[in-house]
C-alpha cells in the first residue's frame, strides 16, 4: 500500500477535537477536490453539496474560497510536505553515506520522485494551483530556503570541500533537482498521464544531466 500523506493529512483532521464536524467535511471536501479538479475549476457550491452543508455555511466558517485554500493547503504545506523533503543527515555521515556526488544526486532523484509518486495528488494542488499564487509562492520559497535549502547547504558544501563540485550557488543545484522532478512529475501524472513513460530511463537522464551540469 502506498504512503499518502495526503491520507495521513485528511486523517489528523478528522481526529482534530477542536474542529466542528462541518468544518471537518468542509475541509476534506475541499481538498479533495481541488487535488483532482484544480482550485480554478472547483466550486464553493460544488465542496458545499458533496461536503453535505448548505454553501452559506463555507463562507460563514472561512469567509472567502481562497482562505479555504489557506486553511485547508497552507497547514498541509508547512507541516506535511516540507518535514518530508528534508535531509536528517549529520555532517560526519555524509562520506559514508554519499561518497561522491552522483550518488548523492542518484539518492535525491530517486526518493524525491518515489515520494511524488505516491503522492501525485498533492503535486497537483502544489504545483499547478498553490505556486502560481504570487503571496503563497513567496511564503513557500522562504519556507524552503530556512529548511530545505539550509539542509541541503551542508551537503553540497562538502562536495565543494572535496572538489567534487562546482563553487556555484547551492540555490541553483537545488532548483535544477527539483525543477526536473517536478516537472517529469507534472508531466506523467498531470499533463499527459496516458503517455508511456520509463522512469528508469527518464530518470537516469535526469541524474547525467545535473551530475554533468556541476560536477567538476
Amino acid at each position: 500500500m502506498q504512503y499518502s500523506i495526503l491520507d495521513s493529512y485528511k486523517k489528523d483532521i478528522l481526529e482534530n477535537k477542536t474542529m466542528t464536524a462541518k468544518c471537518k467535511r468542509i475541509l476534506e471536501t475541499s481538498i479533495d477536490l481541488f487535488a483532482k479538479n484544480g482550485y480554478s475549476n472547483t466550486t464553493t457550491s460544488e465542496i458545499a453539496k458533496i461536503a453535505g452543508v448548505a454553501e452559506g455555511t463555507i463562507f460563514k466558517h472561512f469567509g472567502t474560497k481562497e482562505n479555504l485554500l489557506l486553511s485547508s493547503i497552507m497547514p498541509f504545506i508547512f507541516e506535511y510536505i516540507i518535514p518530508e523533503m528534508l535531509l536528517d543527515i549529520d555532517v560526519e555521515e555524509i562520506k559514508d553515506i554519499y561518497p561522491d556526488f552522483k550518488s548523492f544526486i542518484h539518492d535525491i532523484i530517486y526518493k524525491r520522485f518515489s515520494f511524488m509518486s505516491e503522492n501525485y495528488k498533492v503535486a497537483h494542488i502544489l504545483l499547478a494551483e498553490v505556486l502560481y499564487r504570487e503571496e503563497l509562492r513567496i511564503q513557500i520559497v522562504e519556507s524552503l530556503k530556512s529548511t530545505v535549502f539550509d539542509n541541503f547547504d551542508i551537503i553540497l558544501n562538502y562536495f565543494k570541500s572535496e572538489n567534487m563540485i562546482k563553487n556555484i550557488s547551492n540555490e541553483l543545484i537545488i532548483r535544477t533537482i527539483l525543477t526536473n522532478i517536478c516537472g517529469y512529475v507534472m508531466l506523467k501524472y498531470i499533463f499527459n498521464p496516458n503517455g508511456n513513460y520509463d522512469d528508469d530511463k527518464e530518470l537516469k537522464y535526469i541524474e547525467e544531466l545535473i551530475v554533468n551540469a556541476f560536477s567538476l
